[in-house]
């Protein structure tokens, strides 16, 4: 793999067969070491998705194990539900790996991000759809999020992507039909597998026995089932047990425990834990040595190295049984090794079908072994692509991230994951002083979120009890009163006092399991909001309009140095970030970066850009959208649609369409006069210095593109997106996008110090 001139589409191997560290190590030597055309072929960014977090953990800690023993210095991100690195995206230039769910992942691929802010959504949905390499690992899992990653990449390849853009699927039970969507079945997909000298290598392992019995149990007494389990597990060894429900694995870890009487360690995880807690739990369960019982979900069925000598599971569908035999005697060393199984009735399937169930029911009851060997014996299904399937139209809707006038999103998670969580939110809980949560409070952090099935918040929710969604076009938190009010990938904050959630358990749904508060850095960031802009007002000193663009002229030169290979419009970039902050110089931006000064300040005679957080104000203009004005100054003089369109886009606030915010105040006693973001028609922008000698002329700003249809012989601002769309498609458009505002974000920080404040720009 490493050294061929293009990887696989599909790999499959067996479970134990090192498909994490050939995907990893192969990419890593042919952006290392590989030739020109290998590099060439080869994306800087390669994105390693999985199904569940206990697979991206695991993962992440073998990536930067490897990288340390071959003494590389490498950025390694993490992006799973709780877990949301933060500015992994501000170096497009530098070779990366991350590694994270199919939720996460996918959310942003189709410009949806789960857990993260809005204005970012376009930034990171360039990044994952340029010069990158992604692995979807453990595909039987991920169901439409399966289709959805063969359909982005088939239409990287007919959109267009700048750099190379490359897929690779690996499982040990991968069902070719469920690739064959309506837009990759064009492509050809090239295979690998095992050859002779790796079945040499791996031969200890492929001839693994594991002896399989029926374990006869009644589901409606989980203590009966515990007192099985406890008679099977043998001291000092250890005994796996997967179910297919986090409340079943709850109730038998429960029941468990109490047998045990303290006479043996008893682990439960599962996917409804916060990572405060989780992580631990796995730390403990999955070190090399640990003996006890560890009762799990799917969570661990796939990829996870552990070394079981019982394993006892739940009937499932034959792809998941096979990843979960995967968990027992995995190195084949084992002589006294048992896998057992616990038939399910049909009316109890989810989240797996009733046909699923019946038909590894009947496999299981015609083996007496499910070692590696044992199990080609028996064939891999065929199937079909998981529904929905995303489509053309789909992706160029999802390119306008601005909500309607409710405040609503397209909701993608049909497109992520079609399972039992397609209707999940992400809970944290806190304590606040007074009725309403403070609106300067720290953003949600990974450690504090929880997992929660909006149906299951029924019992916590009420007028009398709401939880609170941030609101960003408002920056503030908003009431919830009904899971109406839900959508998945909400983030929901919650009184601590509401229950809900065990320390021991994790989500429990019942009020008098209070959780612990998390604690929080006191440098905890504040949540965004779609006027916030930080690090325009929260620097330590002022900086002239001029002294910024040269700065962020500066970083275009950088990113060039560092992107050279690619074929991007380096000249358009270069004067949309001279000209990116122009509409700075307007009136209403001026007085509110220099209100607290004194009168006779001479710093008041000065174009600034930024200013120290201790003497700026508020704005005069509610939603003043200072990019706006900078883009209409360009326009007006000479700006091409494309440079207009990414100076606009240089905060992922004004995109695709201008109009005035819900409440937004019109300009007084001037009913027929245009506005919209704190702009109003033929405002006035002086003369300024934009730095290296680039000097704007005095103008007044035009709005009549917010209109629909061409006013003046001139198309609207939607048409003027359109057309850049329909030129340069979804991809390649998003990530000059999010070159500029790359560039502003570390132009800013040429002039920041360890006393500045906020976050980007």
């Amino acid at each position: 793999m490493a050294t061929g001139d293009q990887l696989p589409h599909l790999l499959e191997v067996p479970t134990g067969a090192g498909k994490t560290a050939a995907a990893v190590l192969s990419w890593l030597w042919r952006r290392i070491h590989g030739n020109a055309k290998i590099r060439s072929a080869t994306g800087r960014r390669l994105i390693f998705c999985l199904p569940m977090r206990s697979l991206v953990e695991q993962t992440q800690r073998a990536t930067q194990e490897w990288l340390a023993a071959l003494g590389l210095e490498l950025d390694v991100h993490v992006l799973m539900g709780g877990a949301i690195a933060r500015d992994w995206d501000d170096a497009p230039e530098r070779d990366s790996i991350i590694i994270g769910t199919q939720d996460q992942l996918l959310s942003r691929a189709l410009n949806r991000g789960y857990a993260m802010s809005r204005f970012r959504w376009p930034i990171q949905f360039g990044w994952l759809n340029n010069d990158c390499v992604w692995v979807m690992d453990e595909v039987q899992l991920m169901g439409s999020g399966l289709s959805t990653s063969a359909q982005l990449h088939a239409m990287r390849q007919q959109f267009g992507a700048f750099g190379p853009c490359h897929t690779m699927w690996m499982s040990a039970t991968l069902a070719r039909g469920s690739l064959d969507t309506v837009d990759l079945r064009r492509i050809t997909l090239r295979e690998q597998g095992l050859g002779a000298a790796d079945r040499k290598a791996l031969s200890k392992r492929l001839k693994a026995k594991k002896p399989l019995e029926l374990l006869p149990t009644d589901p409606k007494k989980p203590l009966s089932t515990a007192k099985q389990l406890l008679a099977l597990h043998k001291a000092g060894s250890l005994t796996v047990v997967v179910v297919n429900r986090v409340t079943r694995a709850r109730e038998l870890a429960q029941a468990l425990s109490k047998a045990a009487n303290g006479t043996l360690e008893v682990t439960l995880i599962h996917s409804r834990f916060r990572p405060h807690e989780r992580s631990e739990a796995q730390r403990k369960a999955l070190q090399p040595g640990w003996s006890g019982i560890l009762v799990a979900t799917q969570a661990i069925e796939a990829g996870v190295d552990i070394d079981a000598r019982i394993l006892v599971t739940e009937l499932a569908s034959w792809p998941s049984l096979v990843q979960r035999f995967g968990r027992c005697n995995r190195a084949g060393a084992r002589k006294d090794a048992q896998v057992l199984w616990m038939d399910v009735a049909s009316k109890d399937a989810a989240p797996y079908t009733a046909e699923a169930l019946d038909l590894g029911r009947g496999r299981l009851r015609e083996l007496d072994d499910v070692g590696p060997e044992s199990l080609t014996k028996v064939g891999i299904d065929d199937a079909r692509p998981a529904l929905p399937v995303i489509r053309r139209k789909d992706l160029y809707s999802l390119f306008d991230t601005q909500s309607d006038l409710a405040g609503h999103d397209i909701d993608v998670s049909a497109f992520v994951r079609a399972t039992e969580h397609d209707a999940d939110v992400q809970v944290l809980w806190r304590t606040w002083e007074g009725a309403h949560p403070p609106d300067d409070a720290a953003a949600p952090r990974r450690e504090e979120l929880c997992r929660v099935p909006i149906g299951q918040l029924d019992t916590l929710i009420s007028t009398k009890a709401p939880a609170w969604r941030w609101s960003s076009l408002r920056a503030t938190w908003e009431r919830v009163t009904s899971k109406r009010d839900l959508y998945p990938g909400l983030t929901l904050l919650m009184p601590v006092q509401s229950g809900g959630y065990s320390a021991a358990f994790g989500w429990t749904g019942d009020k008098r399991d209070i959780p612990p508060e998390v604690p929080l850095p006191s440098d905890a960031e504040r949540s965004d909001a779609d006027e916030g802009d930080p690090w325009t007002y929260k620097l330590h000193e002022y900086v002239e309009l001029s002294v910024h663009s040269d700065d962020v002229v500066g970083v275009v030169a950088e990113l060039q140095a560092g992107l050279g290979e690619l074929a991007l419009p380096w000249s358009e970039l270069t004067r949309a970030a001279r000209w990116h902050d122009l509409g700075k110089a307007h009136a209403a931006f001026q007085s509110m970066l220099t209100q607290k000064l004194e009168p006779d300040d001479e710093r008041r005679d000065k174009v600034w850009a930024k200013s120290d957080w201790v003497h700026s104000g508020r704005c005069e203009r509610p939603h003043f959208r200072h990019e706006l004005a900078s883009a209409l100054a360009f326009l007006d003089q000479g700006g091409s649609d494309l440079e207009v369109y990414l100076v606009a886009a240089h905060h992922g606030k004004v995109r695709m369409a201008v109009r005035s915010r819900p409440g937004e105040p019109a300009p007084k006693g001037e009913p027929n006069r245009r506005y919209a973001l704190g702009v109003w028609d033929r405002d006035p922008l002086p003369r300024v210095e934009l730095g290296s000698g680039v000097v704007s002329t005095a103008c007044e700003l035009d709005l009549s593109g917010m209109e629909l249809g061409w006013q003046d012989g001139a198309p609207s601002w939607t048409e003027r997106s359109l057309s850049l769309l329909d030129e340069h498609g979804p991809f390649r458009l998003a990530y000059l996008e999010a070159l500029v505002r790359i560039a502003d974000w570390r132009g800013t920080r040429k002039r920041a110090n360890s006393k500045g404040r906020g976050g980007h720009a």
